[in-house]
Formats: structure tokens, C-alpha cells, sequence
């Protein structure tokens, strides 16, 4: 009977024991019938993580939306460049109409005033479809120069040239003619170009 008791609280120990050491093992300690549990770091490990990997995503996220709005923003600027350069090529383009014409009735029919006592043509002077024989009465003139301005819009488009000749008898270059055109003939356009074109010749 004795060595039977003895045999059960030998069993017994070793059944504490064996708790004792599974609950180590989970991160827990034992004392006696008590048991006081712990959290293990597991857990507090995986949130770390887990807020990490969310703030990277954020930032990457931050970063490509970045890069994406710089391209959008140097593609609209080209955009705008690009434009505004054909603009550009279509007021040259005018200011050059309008200086051929004024060259060409000058030195063909000598259609503007050298003197405030010059006799001009009453009709016939056209420029691109335009009869500008109505303008060519000069702005200012005296015994020896005058200067005769006239604009010049052209038909079925918005660009438009104002021209400026001016004649001096006794000077070096005794004709002087300029040209500006003018993508739109509007002046409240806040995207008009001027682009000017400058001759002078004996």
C-alpha cells in the first residue's frame, strides 16, 4: 500500500513538471496550480510589420502620383509651346504677305506718297484680295518724306498685317517698309503674336 502512494506522487510530480515545461514553452509560467500567461511577441511583431508595409505603400503611392503629375504637367507645357509656335509661324507668315505686297505696287506702280505733293492712284492697288487704295492717303508727310500706313486683314482667316511705309528723298535709304503680322486681328487676345519684318532699300 505504501509503495502504491509513493508510485502516485511520483506520477503526480511528473505530470507538474510536464505542465511546468509546456507552459515555458508557450510562453506562459507556472507556479503551482496557478498558471499566469503572458502574451507572446508574436502578434506585437506581425502589427509592427504590418504598419511598415502601409507606410511604404503610402509613400510609394506618394511618389509615383508625383512622377505622374510632372509628366502631365511638362506634356501640357509642350503642348502649349507647340501651339503657340504655329501661331507664331502664321503672324510671320502675314507680316511676310504684307511686306511683298507693299514692295511690289512701291516699285511697280509707285503707289505711295514721297511728298506731302505726290499724286496717288484712285483704285486698283489690291493686297490679297484687299483694296487698300482707300489707305494709302500718307499720315504724315512734308516737301521731302512721308509715311503712309495701311492694315491688311486677309480674307477667310483671323490673322491680319498693318504696314508702315515710309519714303524720304534725301535720305540714304530712301524707303523704308514694315511689316507686323498678326496671328488674330483681335486685340483683346490674350494669345495673340506679333512677329515684324523690317526692309529698307534705295
Amino acid at each position: 500500500m505504501a509503495i502504491e502512494n509513493k508510485s502516485k506522487i511520483q506520477m503526480s510530480k511528473l505530470k507538474t513538471q510536464k505542465n511546468i515545461i509546456n507552459n515555458r514553452s508557450q510562453g506562459s509560467f507556472g507556479f503551482g496550480l496557478l498558471n499566469f500567461g503572458f502574451p507572446r511577441k508574436v502578434s506585437f511583431v506581425k502589427d509592427t510589420f504590418r504598419g511598415f508595409t502601409l507606410l511604404i505603400a503610402v509613400v510609394i503611392s506618394s511618389l509615383l502620383l508625383s512622377i505622374g503629375l510632372a509628366i502631365l504637367n511638362s506634356t501640357l507645357k509642350g503642348f502649349e509651346l507647340s501651339v503657340l509656335g504655329r501661331e507664331s509661324q502664321f503672324a510671320f507668315y502675314a507680316a511676310d504677305s504684307g511686306l511683298e505686297c507693299a514692295i511690289y505696287w512701291d516699285v511697280k506702280e509707285e503707289a505711295f506718297a514721297t511728298s506731302s505733293e505726290s499724286i496717288l492712284p484712285v483704285s486698283g492697288v489690291v493686297c490679297a484680295g484687299v483694296d487698300i487704295t482707300s489707305s494709302l492717303a500718307p499720315d504724315s508727310s512734308d516737301a521731302i518724306s512721308a509715311i503712309t500706313t495701311f492694315d491688311l486683314p486677309y480674307a477667310g482667316s483671323s490673322y491680319c498685317a498693318k504696314i508702315k511705309v515710309t519714303k524720304n528723298i534725301d535720305a540714304y535709304k530712301k524707303t523704308v517698309i514694315e511689316s507686323r503680322g498678326y496671328n488674330s486681328c483681335d486685340p483683346g487676345n490674350t494669345k495673340r503674336v506679333e512677329r515684324a519684318i523690317k526692309i529698307s532699300y534705295d
